[in-house]
């Protein structure tokens, strides 16, 4: 059974109108049907929060969300192993291009760390990051 880590840009489609949302709806129906773990470190929590009040969606139907979302997504904090990884994956970025940020680390690592690929909305991360593998964007996954 494949392994998904979805970051936060993935989670916020379930509630707002954006490109690619049935393609995160799509995830969440193939964990339901035992096709997919899904995973997140639990930052995903806040980020997704904070997404919602800075676009102005009632909290209370995010906490909804997020609260039943548990039931097929797995968010736990990241092992001393994952973090790791994300440090070593923030200095690999480069001065013109920048640096992956810590937060976007996380996720990937988890991927890493756990034999499963990163499903992402954002293309700057993935562009600084694809050499590391197991990531995807969100508009390229195919069931």
């Amino acid at each position: 059974m494949q392994r998904y880590v979805i970051d936060s840009s993935v989670f916020v489609k379930l509630f707002l109108d954006e490109v690619d949302r049935d393609k995160a709806l799509q995830l969440f129906i193939q964990a339901a049907a035992d096709k997919a773990i899904l995973m997140a470190p639990d930052l995903l929590y806040l980020e997704v929060i904070n997404t919602a009040q800075r676009c102005g969606v009632p909290l209370e139907s995010v906490v909804e969300l997020l609260e039943a979302r548990k039931y097929l997504l797995q968010m736990r904090a990241v092992s001393d192993d994952e973090r790791n990884k994300a440090l070593q994956i923030i200095a690999q970025g480069h001065d013109k291009s920048g640096y992956p940020s810590i937060y976007d680390a996380l996720f990937h690592a988890m991927a890493l760390c756990n034999e499963g690929v990163l499903v992402t909305a954002d293309k700057r991360y993935f562009a600084k990051t694809q050499q590391l593998g197991s990531i995807c964007l969100l508009s390229e996954l195919s069931f």
